[in-house]
């Protein structure tokens, strides 16, 4: 069990990052509506580029899940700029892990409270033990969003085409099936291999920061981190 950990912890860096590997970092909506995006290999590169473009005003800042081809570092190298163009479905080479995003029912475009947040953790310990026991499992990385929880159990790398697209659509909607309800909800959508996930160690921002008040809930921005590695 580990506790609060980024991906500005080398050891969190190594267990999504392989020696010849790559990610792509995207931070959204800087300054309102540009997209800003780096290809890193290199952890000290990746650290720097990412706190100093934490500090502008954006939207929220990703990273490309699965294994992409690490030729696409060519397209900006170890840095983070101003860029239209983003790893694409085409370009992801492996699924590497099974995406779990566990998130409370809200309206669209504001952060969650912090009971709407408990609902999530709450429900993401009941799918941990359904998936590891039912499914087999390993016991998986459990993180928060900074709005709900995740979840990241770890597959063979599996090829990125059409059949394993298909599996883990539907192993989400299976999911989703079970676990659903009117509080908290398995979002669906995350199947595709070039799906973007939240970078651990950055703030949720959505909507604006909301204090508690005599007659509503705070809704905090909020880091992302993880609180297991898993097995």
């Amino acid at each position: 069990m580990t506790n609060q950990l980024t991906f500005y912890d080398l050891e969190v860096w190594k267990t999504f990052v392989n020696p010849g590997e790559a990610l792509e970092v995207r931070f959204i909506k800087v300054n309102g509506r540009m997209t800003f995006s780096g290809y890193f290999d290199n952890h000290a590169d990746f650290c720097k580029s990412v706190q100093q473009t934490g500090m502008t005003q954006h939207a929220g800042a990703y990273f490309t899940l699965q294994v992409i081809d690490p030729r696409l570092i060519g397209r900006s190298f170890n840095r983070i700029k101003q860029s239209d163009i983003t790893t694409s479905d085409r370009d992801v080479h492996f699924y590497r892990w099974l995406p779990i995003d566990i998130d409370p029912v809200r309206p669209a475009g504001i952060s969650s409270s912090e009971a709407e947040l408990s609902a999530a953790i709450a429900l993401r310990d009941v799918v941990v033990e359904h998936v590891v026991t039912e499914m087999r499992f390993s016991r998986p990385i459990k993180a928060m969003s900074g709005n709900g929880t995740h979840l990241l159990f770890r597959l063979p790398d599996l090829p990125a085409n059409d059949q394993n697209k298909k599996i883990i659509k539907d192993i989400l909607a299976d999911l989703a099936k079970l676990f659903d309800d009117n509080t908290v909800k398995i979002d669906q959508t995350v199947f595709n291999p070039a799906r973007i996930w939240k970078l651990y160690g950055t703030y949720a921002r959505k909507g604006d920061e909301v204090p508690a008040g005599d007659h509503r809930e705070a809704r905090p921005y909020r880091i992302s981190y993880i609180d297991d590695l898993g097995e």
